[in-house]
């Protein structure tokens, strides 16, 4: 099963917040490689868990650290170029050094994301990533779940998708969101089976609008 948002428009709200939430002073600071055991401080351990599939296989879910840009390299040049269309949505964008970094340098709050993994021989391997950003001036939180093609059809996106619906509303997230292909009719089945609304998006046919409440109060 293919489930993916607008990986896009999360890379932009992830440079926005950088840029204004770092003075100049910080900006220098941000060229040199922060330590281990900074970053370690802040890394949310207690989040990881195993997934124990119909097959027997067993799988790793845990938070994305800061030094698993190798990995996420390594993920995301793998998928299909079918996959990159569809995780990227508009014909994709330059796997960067940049990029790759943005993607595994996050603050474990308002971005936050989850690598399902599997070791072979002793290495790791990521098979499906999810994340959220939580823009906090309208408390919306960006949605994108990617699963490697091999991986797709055993209820893995779903169960992904629920982890960071979860952590989104305990980060203080109202609602979720994100862009979905209007020809991705697995993902389409999916986010409305899990209480998403969908809608056109206005000035663009090729994509649909995704949404669902968070804010308990108002459910």
């Amino acid at each position: 099963m293919r489930i993916c948002a607008h990986i896009k428009r999360i890379y932009a709200h992830v440079k926005t917040r950088r840029k204004k939430s770092m003075t100049p002073d910080d900006r220098t600071q941000a060229s040199e490689r922060v330590s281990e055991s900074e970053w370690l401080r802040s890394y949310p351990s207690h989040l990881a868990q195993t997934w124990t599939l119909a097959s027997g296989e067993s799988l790793w879910v845990r938070p994305v650290r800061h030094d698993d840009d190798a990995l996420e390299e390594a993920f995301v040049r793998g998928l299909s170029a079918e996959s990159g269309y569809r995780r990227m949505l508009s014909g994709g964008i330059k796997v960067t050094p940049e990029w790759i970094n943005s993607m595994t340098h996050i603050d474990y709050r308002y971005h936050m994301a989850f690598a399902v993994t599997k070791f072979t021989c002793g290495i790791e391997q990521f098979i499906g990533v999810g994340r959220y950003v939580i823009e906090p001036a309208t408390q919306s939180a960006d949605v994108a779940v990617v699963l490697a093609d091999a991986w797709r059809g055993r209820g893995l996106g779903r169960r992904l998708l629920a982890i960071l619906l979860e952590h989104a509303q305990t980060a203080g997230a109202r609602e979720a969101v994100g862009l979905v292909l209007a020809t991705n009719a697995a993902m389409l089945r999916l986010v409305r089976s899990m209480g998403f609304a969908v809608s056109a998006e206005p000035g663009d046919s090729t994509v649909l609008r995704i949404r669902k409440d968070l804010d308990p109060q108002t459910r």
